[in-house]
């Protein structure tokens, strides 16, 4: 069960659009839970729920990423979410007719608006907007996004990818900036591989093509993976001024706001690896 997360009035009605979005992802072949219900809660002010079935796995990177009994699912697990997100981006735009959904068609401005609104300025991000602006790439095409597909919003079971979770933030959009987002080093958890802590921006690439039938170049993987670390540096942000600022007393989204500098830290990192 899930429940709009309370004092966060921007994110009323969240867990039920999310529920219209697993019922679609479902029935284009995308591996999900199968929604029990969701409305809304008459004695939660506004704030909307969701209850999926019960379906096995791990969620925690660490144990994914480290322990003995997923070493099966790690070697599949490329494949498993290049499968997973092709069957995402094929999903057609008119089958969300009457879902609000955005459609980002320039990324970097909508990020640069959000980051410009908190008024709160940082050197390594205010860099990173201009080199990702001087490398931007042509925009590819305009598809379904998940918006969040990385480690700990995958169910995994000792064979690979058991269900797609966490749909909140789906939008349309470039599908490459799905496969950058994977690459992001917060989302590594630690590993010294590229992609998700378990394998290469290669491996990436092959198994993605192959089953979405798109090519992807690495100097476009490599921008939106500089685009996910700002973008997360920037959530980051946003959460340490909610929680300043009154709007959320939680501690979780307190300590996310605390996180800002391993952004800044890996921002220049990437972009360093990049430019050698």
């Amino acid at each position: 069960m899930q429940i709009d997360r309370e004092g966060m009035d921007r994110l009323n009605g969240t867990c039920e659009r999310e529920s219209r979005i697993l019922q679609i992802a479902k029935l284009n072949g995308v591996p999900v839970p199968t929604v029990v219900t969701s409305g809304f809660s008459e004695d939660s002010g506004s704030r909307s729920f969701s209850i999926t079935e019960k379906m096995q796995g791990e969620t925690i990177a660490r144990k994914i990423l480290r322990d003995t009994q997923w070493k099966k699912a790690r070697e599949n697990l490329i494949h498993d979410m290049a499968k997973a997100l092709a069957a995402i981006h094929k999903i057609d735009r008119s089958q969300f007719e009457g879902i609000k959904l955005s459609d980002i068609r320039d990324p970097l401005l909508s990020l640069e608006s959000i980051y410009e609104a908190l008024d709160d300025p940082h050197p390594t991000f205010d860099f990173a907007f201009r080199w990702l602006r001087a490398n931007q790439p042509e925009f590819s095409e305009s598809t379904f996004v998940h918006g969040d597909f990385r480690l700990g919003n995958l169910l995994i079971d000792t064979s690979g990818l058991n269900a797609v979770l966490d749909w909140e933030i789906a939008q349309f959009g470039d599908p490459i900036q799905d496969l950058g987002w994977m690459c992001v080093r917060a989302w590594r958890f630690g590993s010294d591989e590229q992609v998700a802590g378990v394998g290469t921006y290669d491996e990436l690439i092959e198994n993605y093509s192959q089953e979405s039938g798109r090519d992807v170049t690495k100097a476009s993987l490599f921008w939106w993976e500089i685009f996910g670390t700002l973008r997360w540096g920037v959530i980051c942000l946003q959460m340490g001024g909610d929680f300043r600022k009154g709007r959320t007393n939680s501690l979780e989204i307190a300590a996310i706001g605390r996180r800002v500098a391993e952004n800044e830290y890996d921002l220049l990192q990437a972009i360093g690896e990049i430019t050698k």
